[in-house]
């Protein structure tokens, strides 16, 4: 019998990452490599040197502040929280209610739903991959798929998404922010309109959805069929109940972020001067307490079905209910505590800024225009993508070089910021230390002991699929530059 080749199992595949980052950054320590942070708005610029972690100075702050880092890494509570709430949905039987029926229709439709869904969700932000790749697995568990390929497929689909949707939401609230400052260098009095790239915007979000729902049925011949069954009860009484009290639910936050009603308003920054900001701004109740709001809603659609179909007898059954997600989830919480020390790591020695910044750099001292320019920029986000995760971090880097590059290149803000956008989406998806790809293997861990399961053995696996939706959107984006046409209301392309 061949024996199955063992591989690095993710821990030591992100330790291995710490000493790269480590090594390298000591390399640039050694070599005096740098780099210069360009401020948006007033385009100071500040020299960034590179830290060396093998020092006294290196190993004391990793020490001191390894478990501060983790308690603060925002993904851990947003799993936490979703899993308290995906716990009393599955275990009260509405999940199997909800999706049990999707059997019956061809798997093809299914993963175009979970790719329509997955990319529109980007709308609530990283709470999408918290609540949405679990309930995948519990998806696919019921239809007689992998629960993993379940779980991978909604983690490409939200990855892909963060470039685009239905309608902008409150990451592209914040990007306009950046991009208005970034403009004052050739501009002055410009105002981002979130409204700005809506035609682009759903354009590209059927387009990856077409795309996106063939390269994950090809992905789907990886997996086996699987099927998991339970004693829970399915009940048309409970859910109609619950379907009643849910809509009375959505109904009050409805009326609750509608400013001039009466008692309305009580979501929303009532300081803020635009609906917007009184909506998606930082002090904002409802983008503060969204998560919250969704945990309580589904807590109590959760209790109501289980009550009535009787799979909750008592208050006992129904505390139990809140914790059956989290068997077998261990794994999620052991790669979210080393992927913080390694992002201490990439924080601390500067390893990401330098070299982000130097590809900056390159291309704004780049004679180049048109198509050529709008490549270099698209490829040279993805690269940075790769180390700089963050959506906001990597455009406050980012703005004050190309806004103004492209905008000499007679390219408008709004077609900057949406090239920024796709790019970024990309780069997560070919990064093997993004969180969110561990989360997500660490969920799959929940269904699959697989020895082989592992970082560089997943993004083998998705490679494909990846580059094919990574094409697209840069077809999408050429293309629409080639066009020339309007990309939302009232914004075109050029100046």
């Amino acid at each position: 019998m061949k024996r199955k080749k063992r591989t690095i199992g993710p821990v030591i595949e992100i330790i291995l990452f710490c000493v790269i980052v480590a090594v390298i950054s000591l390399l640039f320590n050694l070599f005096k490599i740098s780099g210069s942070i360009t401020e948006a708005g007033t385009f100071e610029t500040t020299l960034v040197t590179a830290k060396n972690l093998f020092t006294t100075s290196g190993i004391t702050y990793i020490l001191n502040n390894s478990l501060v880092n983790f308690q603060t890494l925002e993904p851990l509570v947003l799993v936490i929280l979703s899993l308290i709430a995906v716990s009393i949905l599955e275990a009260s039987g509405l999940l199997k209610h909800l999706f049990s029926p999707l059997k019956q229709i061809k798997p093809k439709y299914v993963t175009m739903i979970v790719m329509f869904v997955g990319i529109v969700s980007t709308i609530f932000g990283d709470y999408s991959y918290a609540l949405l790749l679990p309930l995948a697995g519990i998806l696919y568990k019921y239809i007689g798929r992998d629960s993993s390929l379940g779980i991978i497929s909604m983690f490409i689909a939200i990855t892909i998404g963060y470039g685009t949707g239905l309608i902008y939401n409150y990451q592209a609230y914040m990007l306009g922010d950046i991009t208005e400052l970034s403009s004052s260098a050739i501009v002055e009095n410009y105002n981002y309109e979130l409204l700005s790239n809506l035609f682009i915007l759903i354009s590209s979000t059927i387009i990856l959805t077409i795309v996106g729902t063939f390269v994950l049925e090809h992905l789907a011949k990886h997996y086996a069929r699987n099927e998991e069954k339970d004693n829970l009860n399915t009940s048309s009484k409970a859910g109609k109940v619950t379907l009643f009290a849910f809509i009375i639910m959505i109904l009050v936050v409805i009326y609750s972020i509608i400013p001039g009603l009466p008692k309305s308003g009580i979501l929303l920054d009532m300081n803020e001067a635009t609906y917007i900001g009184k909506l998606f701004g930082s002090d904002s109740p409802l983008s503060q307490g969204l998560l919250f709001l969704i945990i309580a809603i589904l807590m109590v659609c959760g209790f109501i079905y289980g009550t009535v179909s009787r799979n909750i007898k008592n208050s006992n059954d129904y505390s139990k209910a809140l914790t059956k997600s989290f068997e077998g989830t261990g794994y999620v919480f052991v790669l979210l505590f080393f992927s913080s020390i390694l992002y201490e790591i990439i924080d601390w020695t500067n390893f990401s800024t330098i070299i982000t910044t130097n590809i900056i750099d390159f291309i704004g001292s780049s004679n180049i225009s048109g198509v050529i320019l709008i490549l270099l920029a698209f490829i040279s986000i993805v690269i940075i993508s790769i180390f700089i995760p963050s959506t906001i971090q990597k455009w406050n880097l980012i703005a004050p070089i190309f806004v103004p590059l492209l905008m000499r290149a007679n390219i408008s803000q709004s077609f900057t910021q949406t090239l920024f956008m796709a790019a970024d989406s990309v780069g997560k998806l070919f990064s093997p230390i993004y969180v969110y790809l561990l989360v997500a293997i660490g969920f799959m861990y929940k269904y699959d002991k697989d020895s082989n399961r592992s970082i560089i053995n997943t993004m083998k696996k998705i490679m494909p699929s990846i580059l094919i939706l990574s094409l697209t959107w840069l077809v999408i984006i050429v293309g629409w530059y080639l066009l020339g046409i309007p990309i939302g209301i009232n914004t075109n392309i050029t100046l």
